[in-house]
């Protein structure tokens, strides 16, 4: 059975940034086990989670991944968030659900149910 769950130890999260963004960084894991098999990045900038990265092994995973990214952004006092949309899974899931927003959403259309 798979679990998500926040990413605690930075040298983690630093292995999968491998230096690419910067600021404070945080992340959040898909594991089965021992086996990590998705992860997401993202940063919480004042009111805004921006997700900046992910790794899914297919797009079935990558909704759950956001949506549990975005609430612990919530969480952490963020009312709005935004994609990385120089990452293609984040743009091709924007164009999707999002296509008629900017790229700072509220939060709570992404927890509305499917009536956008």
């Amino acid at each position: 059975m798979f679990t998500m769950k926040p990413i605690r130890e930075y040298d983690i999260i630093e292995l999968l940034n491998k230096g690419r963004f910067e600021g404070d960084l945080q992340g959040y894991i898909l594991s089965d086990g021992a086996d990590l098999f998705g992860y997401t990045l993202f940063i919480v900038d004042d009111d805004t989670i921006t997700l900046l990265d992910s790794k899914t092994p297919d797009t079935r995973y990558l909704d759950g991944i956001i949506r549990a990214s975005v609430a612990y952004g919530e969480n952490q006092g963020a009312k709005f968030f935004s994609f990385n949309m120089e990452h293609n899974p984040f743009k091709k899931y924007k164009d999707v659900f999002f296509k008629d927003y900017s790229n700072k959403i509220e939060i709570s259309i992404l927890f509305s149910g499917c009536k956008h």
